[in-house]
């Protein structure tokens, strides 16, 4: 009976831990807008994995670890500084969409987005220059910088450049919108908002000019946004 009654004090005070952390976190939260909905999936500086539910601001952990947790929503890739599409598990089954002849002399990609259709995103070396293309066809060529990494959104009516501490957002012709202090970003179902990942909170903003709506006082590595399960 003592150790019974143990246990279920020790699971009393979990409780009530857990329950004042939610309501630290939510003190330390900016109000979300009610129309602001999903959920927040975020790594952590030891890539423990968590996920904040919206406008709610319900917290959970999950058990697995990783430090990345963007989901990208296609097969593009790189391959020998050529843009193509992997198909697995079929053997044999990749296509090549833009060759290292039919970018300009000393060029080769670095990294892509895929924009819908035959349209991408790429980041041309040695000048780490944004361009957008559909298939062979370059369509536009824009900034340079030390781009690392170029994220889609959903639907494709925009994509980041990622590099050196900052976040550029494009539309799909390649139109720069905004820019802003971040190390990753990810946008909502509906596209409406975007979540920027900083050192000391993750914003969330209007997609279409980057004005913060609400920020969480967490500090982040890597976030996506999800539907939240029913």
């Amino acid at each position: 009976m003592r150790a019974l009654a143990s246990l279920a004090a020790v699971t009393v005070v979990a409780a009530v831990v857990a329950a004042a952390a939610v309501d630290s976190f939510r003190g330390r939260a900016k109000a979300v807008p009610d129309d602001v909905r999903g959920e927040l999936v975020y790594s952590d500086a030891s890539c423990h994995r968590h996920a904040v539910g919206l406008p709610g601001l319900a917290r959970r952990d999950f058990l697995t670890v990783g430090c990345g947790v963007f989901t990208r929503r296609d097969n593009l890739g790189v391959r020998e500084g050529a843009v193509s599409w992997f198909a697995y598990p079929v053997p044999g089954g990749t296509t090549t969409l833009l060759t290292r002849n039919e970018l300009p002399a000393g060029r080769a990609v670095r990294t892509v987005a895929w924009l819908g259709g035959r349209r991408f995103a790429a980041v041309l070396e040695p000048e780490g220059q944004l361009t957008v293309w559909r298939g062979s066809v370059q369509l536009r060529a824009g900034a340079r910088g030390a781009f690392s990494e170029l994220r889609s959104s959903p639907r494709a009516s925009y994509f980041a450049a990622l590099g050196g501490g900052r976040v550029s957002v494009l539309d799909r012709d390649g139109h720069p919108r905004w820019q802003t202090d971040g190390r990753a970003i990810a946008w909502s179902p509906d596209e409406r908002y975007a979540a920027v990942a900083r050192t000391s909170e993750l914003s969330i903003l209007r997609a279409r000019d980057g004005r913060r709506v609400a920020r969480l006082a967490v500090q982040a590595t890597d976030v996506d946004w999800r539907t939240l399960a029913p």
